[in-house]
């Protein structure tokens, strides 16, 4: 009796785990994507959007979605004293999956013109998993140096420093990584230094990356462009259990350790794959050269 219990047990946990393992699955989707020809926005800025629009369809498609809403309570405050607060609900609705990575071929692009607007139509297909637990929520944002102090930015001049300000609400580990052109990514923390390839932090404490007033071993990181325009991807990645950073080089003196890509899409898949508790979060910032 006691070993068909164990059995028994042991059955029921397989199938739990089996329920609870994430699937990965080939999925696609088409997606359409206008903006009016006098509109203030790059032929790459509409691209990345449509191509991004795509791959959430097809994750929602296949998933469902993620529904969360915020409760704040915003309290005025006129002449010293205070009012009564104000309650508002913020709702979200985001796909229930991460996008691992294109099939060969994908995405596909197109672009016409039709009555004044630009339409951008994107195929896209590709590996993703869904999302069966709810996601670490982490807080961060991307700044730079404003007249009296930091401010949060998404475009910056040509030149400028930027930092990045970050807080989990568990210990953990994280890495920074930024998509450069030219197939190029970057591993902008663990700092070089940082030879164990691991960058810990701790639940609740903020931190601001780059910074030599927080860390004096930190590096100075300055956006810069000889193009007009350039965008580029910064990638935050953490996890409650500990990983190593990818295997890059320095190709460059006074530059960040870097390497290609695509090998970098594969180290982050395999990550992923992995580690169910991983989050990757990802921003765009834009930079402008004032001098062409």
């Amino acid at each position: 009796m006691k070993i068909n219990a164990i059995i028994s047990v042991f059955f029921l946990l397989s199938i739990t785990a089996v329920a609870q393992t994430p699937r990965e699955e080939i999925v696609s989707a088409e997606y359409t994507y206008s903006v009016r020809d006098n509109e203030n926005i790059t032929f790459g800025e509409a691209k990345r959007k449509c191509i991004e629009l795509a791959q959430a369809e097809a994750i929602r498609n296949k998933y469902g979605e993620i529904i969360t809403s915020d409760f704040i309570d915003s309290r005025v405050n006129k002449d010293g004293e205070s009012s009564d607060s104000y309650y508002w609900e913020n709702t979200v609705a985001r796909a229930k999956g991460v996008w691992l990575g294109n099939s060969e071929g994908f995405p596909k692009f197109d672009v016409a013109y039709s009555d004044g607007l630009i339409v951008f139509t994107a195929k896209v297909q590709g590996l993703a998993r869904e999302i069966i637990q709810s996601t670490i929520d982490l807080k961060w944002s991307i700044m730079k140096d404003g007249i009296n102090d930091r401010v949060t930015a998404e475009t910056f001049d040509s030149g400028e420093r930027f930092y990045v300000n970050f807080r989990s609400p568990a210990d953990g580990y994280v890495a920074v990584y930024m998509l450069e052109g030219d197939d190029v990514t970057s591993c902008l923390l663990p700092y070089s230094k940082d030879t164990d390839g691991r960058f810990p932090v701790k639940a609740g404490r903020d931190y601001v990356f780059f910074d030599k007033n927080t860390d004096s071993s930190a590096p100075h990181y300055v956006l810069k462009t000889k193009r007009e325009q350039e965008s580029l991807q910064l990638i935050i990645i953490y996890s409650p259990n500990s990983f190593v950073k990818c295997n890059d080089v320095i190709t460059e003196k006074n530059r960040p350790r870097s390497l290609n890509t695509s090998e970098f899409q594969k180290w982050l898949l395999g990550c992923q794959r992995m580690d169910n508790d991983m989050v990757v979060n990802k921003k765009w910032i834009k930079i402008e050269n004032k001098q062409q």
